[in-house]
């Protein structure tokens, strides 16, 4: 028997058995030929991994699409995963916050973990994380928060596909409490168990969301500072300012630090960072959301209690039609909710209503954005409402009623109103909030 009548035997037994799988017998050159015409074929093949056979050819085989067709057309590559990334968050709505997410495809999903290891092993020449963490891309706390949400997720669609005796990645509300259960959440209560599951997803799935996105923009970051040589050079003149200021660099339209210890010098530029965010339209970096990350516990209660800071939290939300941006730059980092206990409780909280389809957090951010959307509104639909908000003299006031809103929410009672209300109080009087507001 030859070798091609032998793999289709094995190949007709296992789909008699069930399983999908597809097959190709190919040389060293014709594989290297394919990943070469096609982009697709070469991220099939980065994954490529003996199982049995020849070592010495495999190790060819290894070789030379390392030299051929990794070292090369790097930039194409790179380009085809960014924009496959891009895509793949437009139609899941770019937020990990959805009641029925996709466990495989969707923002923070396995795919976003598939995606970084396949540009790490393009430029880096590994698809191990742990490299990136040699490299200073990643920290080692990071690599780890990776690995367990993608540990997570495998466990989540594993029991999907065991439930529904099929492949299929939607964690469709129906099959939520069911994971819940099997996977021994304590709660007595369906519904507590299941938004206790589902807290877990939201924060395993935003933490690859926001890792692995950091690692693609620092990657992209990285590709920019290339330079540009010959013909190239002539056509494409971009020159790249830099302003400094406050221990901060802005260049490319992203905020830098100036060194690390920026912080240590000033805490209570922290806050400061977020308003020349806001006033220069300015992204924070991934080298500037590290060093956040890293200094978060100077955010306590003398950093809280700040007049200092204060004022400049109240300038932030006074700035009409320009305060969501810089409120979820806050929040992407942990700030927010450091300086505002009352709205960190609210942290990938699961509400199990009718009208709420996201996550407490998420669904307050979105109206701070709605907020801020009517402003250049034409919608006559909002008129109404976009000359209201004109009119009104205290944005400031209007803001912080909105972060507040939901906030008893996280006292797990069915009437949060009275909650919070009670937690706006508090917050009034450590913000100095007084009087008609």
């Amino acid at each position: 028997m030859d070798l091609s009548s032998l793999i289709q035997e094995i190949l007709y037994l296992m789909w008699d058995v069930g399983f999908k799988v597809g097959h190709a017998c190919r040389s060293v050159a014709e594989c290297l030929e394919q990943a070469k015409a096609d982009q697709e074929n070469k991220t099939a093949l980065i994954e490529s991994r003996l199982l049995a056979g020849d070592k010495k050819l495999f190790a060819e085989f290894q070789s030379r699409f390392d030299k051929e067709c990794l070292t090369k057309g790097q930039e194409a590559f790179f380009e085809l995963r960014r924009q496959d990334l891009r895509s793949r968050h437009q139609k899941y709505s770019k937020t990990v916050f959805l009641q029925e997410p996709n466990v495989k495809e969707g923002c923070g999903g396995m795919r976003d973990y598939h995606n970084i290891r396949w540009v790490a092993r393009v430029k880096r020449g590994s698809a191990d994380l742990r490299d990136l963490v040699d490299d200073r891309l990643l920290t080692t706390r990071a690599c780890r928060k990776i690995d367990a949400a993608y540990d997570f997720l495998n466990r989540v669609r594993n029991e999907l596909h065991y439930q529904a005796g099929r492949a299929s990645d939607q964690l469709t509300l129906r099959l939520q409490g069911v994971v819940a259960t099997n996977f021994n959440y304590p709660q007595r209560s369906i519904l507590r168990r299941t938004e206790a599951f589902m807290r877990d997803y939201y924060l395993h799935t935003r933490s690859l969301y926001q890792h692995t996105g950091s690692l693609m923009e620092a990657f992209e970051i990285e590709q920019e500072d290339v330079p540009v040589t010959g013909l190239k050079s002539f056509l494409m003149v971009r020159p790249k300012k830099r302003e400094e200021f406050d221990g901060f660099v802005a260049r490319e339209g992203r905020i830098y630090p100036v060194n690390n210890e920026i912080f240590d010098e000033d805490p209570n530029r922290l806050m400061r960072l977020f308003q020349h965010t806001q006033l220069r339209g300015l992204r924070l970096s991934p080298p500037m959301r590290k060093l956040i990350k890293s200094h978060r516990e100077a955010v306590d209660r003398p950093f809280r209690y700040s007049k200092t800071n204060r004022d400049t939290f109240q300038g932030i939300l006074e700035r009409k039609g320009d305060v969501a941006r810089t409120l979820r730059q806050m929040h992407r980092v942990g700030f927010l909710g450091r300086y505002l206990p009352e709205f960190g409780a609210l942290d990938c909280l699961v509400q199990h209503e009718f009208f709420h389809r996201y996550t407490a957090d998420e669904h307050t951010l979105r109206c701070i954005e709605e907020l801020d959307a009517l402003v250049g509104s034409d919608d006559p639909r909002k008129e109404i409402y976009r000359r209201l908000f004109h009119e009104a003299e205290d944005p400031y006031a209007l803001y912080l009623a909105l972060i507040l809103h939901d906030t008893g929410r996280a006292e797990n009672v069915r009437e949060h109103i009275d909650g919070s209300a009670m937690l706006a109080s508090r917050l009034c009087n450590r913000l100095q909030v007084h009087g008609p507001r």
